[in-house]
């Protein structure tokens, strides 16, 4: 079936035309990655026991995350982020400053490789849906001429030119719906082509965060402990949460297991399963953060996705059951079956920030240079339409333009610019997994808007700027200072 949308009062069709033809060359020129497939943000409201609220879709994109959001790209000059560092991450950055400079300098060399044909796919995807937008206003003008027609024939049935009339205006509805139809499918052909086109400048940044990694892991002669056994891990069945992490009502461990594994075997969801499991084992280091990048996963149909957590040492190699086994976990990430990729990376970034003491001490001293003497907002009364509790609030600083220029709208901008800034009793924050959501969505932009976070989320998940852990790590040495 073919719904079309269209002006309902006469002479309303050219001016919507025109502005939206206008809106559309105005986004072509300055979106350079909107967000689209695969690019979710959080969903609001989500709660967490432990470790912190949940991510999600952004915007209505299904689980693949993104749809319409995007007002504006990347491109063009970025308005910088006001200065916050706090003592110990200004200290950790200060010490690891040239391999940080380098590490954006070869993200930016990796990305602009395939910023040309990118904008080429843009480009084409705009041309059809403004073809496509074309035909449907002269398929919605000739299919309410046939309505007009048809009632005046059901009124005079034996009136022959009403049903020749009437009979050409079938066939052009009809031919019409066809041409529609064909448009639709140039328009669904040049957006994976642009989907396409984004997913390779998106690897082309991982790649280069993964050159780090490696490079880190060179340093300190870790390079081959772990990754193969969390590659193993990371893919295997058994990491769909054990029964016991699912329910303390023992009398549906089976059920809930089982609708777990469903959901988990859906294609679309081991599609974002994948997805955010390739990007992690380029953007985050093994050696380092296993213990969070094996965490088990359990699903749902409708859930609000949270981290649960269990403090760790750092030193994932001597805890019991830590890499060696997936069954044994105390910590569990719970996903609804519509999450992203982004999500999935989202809570990946909870277990991070609790099972390295080290990243809490960054991730807490970041939030409360960047926030100090801001008042704390009340998400419910800000954003009443978002379903957040009373208790949850936070300082807003200017992670906004971290996400405007990573191609979220003003509005939409605001609302997770708050949420960046949320304030947990627990000591965790919302620092790292949202500066996990927007390197997965668009590293360069974020580095450009915003050096410090991205220095800050890049250092944490390479393992650049954990400097007491890489040391403790490469000895063998628990690391417990919190």
């Amino acid at each position: 079936m073919t719904v079309v949308f269209r002006p309902t009062r006469a002479g309303d069709a050219d001016a919507v035309l025109r502005c939206v033809r206008m809106l559309r060359a105005v986004q072509a020129r300055i979106e350079r990655r909107d967000c689209g497939t695969g690019a979710g943000g959080f969903k609001p409201g989500n709660k967490c026991a432990g470790g912190g609220d949940g991510g999600g879709t952004d915007s209505g994109g299904g689980s693949s995350g993104g749809g319409g959001d995007s007002s504006s790209g990347s491109g063009g000059s970025v308005e910088q982020a006001k200065p916050g560092d706090g003592p110990l991450v200004k200290a950790a950055r200060d010490e690891h400053k040239k391999a940080l400079d380098k590490l954006r300098k070869n993200m930016e060399a990796a990305e602009a490789k395939g910023e040309a044909k990118f904008q080429k796919a843009a480009d084409e995807y705009f041309k059809a849906k403004d073809a496509h937008y074309d035909i449907a206003e002269r398929a919605g003008k000739l299919q309410e001429e046939h309505a007009i027609l048809g009632q005046k024939l059901g009124a005079d049935p034996s009136n022959e030119t009403l049903k020749s009339q009437f009979a050409e205006a079938t066939r052009l509805m009809e031919d019409s719906f066809s041409e529609m139809e064909a448009a639709e499918k140039v328009m669904r052909r040049a957006d994976a082509k642009r989907e396409k086109a984004r997913q390779e400048m998106r690897a082309a940044t991982a790649i280069a965060l993964r050159k780090e990694v490696d490079a880190v892991n060179k340093e300190d002669g870790t390079q081959s402990r772990n990754r193969a056994r969390v590659e193993e891990m990371m893919s295997s069945p058994d990491r769909i949460a054990s029964q016991s992490l699912l329910t303390t009502d023992t009398a549906n461990f089976a059920a809930v297991h089982a609708q777990s594994l469903e959901i988990a075997a859906r294609p679309v969801v081991a599609q974002e399963i994948k997805a955010a499991n390739e990007y992690a084992l380029r953007a985050v280091n093994p050696e380092i953060h296993g213990q969070a990048m094996t965490t088990p996963i359990s699903f749902e149909e409708s859930v609000r996705a949270y981290a649960r957590v269990k403090e760790y040492d750092h030193d994932a190699d001597s805890i019991p059951g830590a890499l060696g086994s997936l069954q044994t976990r105390g910590s569990v990430t719970r996903l609804a079956a519509s999450d992203s990729a982004s999500t999935h990376l989202h809570e990946m970034a909870h277990h991070i920030e609790f099972s390295t003491p080290e990243v809490r001490q960054l991730t807490a001293d970041f939030l409360e240079s960047r926030t100090r003497g801001e008042q704390q907002v009340e998400f419910s009364k800000k954003f009443p339409t978002h379903g957040y509790s009373e208790d949850e609030r936070g300082s807003p600083d200017d992670f906004k333009k971290a996400f405007i220029a990573t191609g979220h709208s003003e509005e939409r901008a605001e609302v997770l610019a708050h949420y960046s800034g949320k304030r947990y009793g627990t000591g965790s924050t919302e620092v790292l997994t949202m500066g996990m959501e927007l390197m997965y969505r668009d590293a360069r932009a974020f580095a450009a808007a915003d050096p410090e976070w991205f220095d800050l989320v890049a250092g944490i998940t390479t393992g650049r700027i954990l400097t007491r852990t890489r040391r403790a790590k490469k000895s063998q040495i628990p690391f417990r200072d919190s």
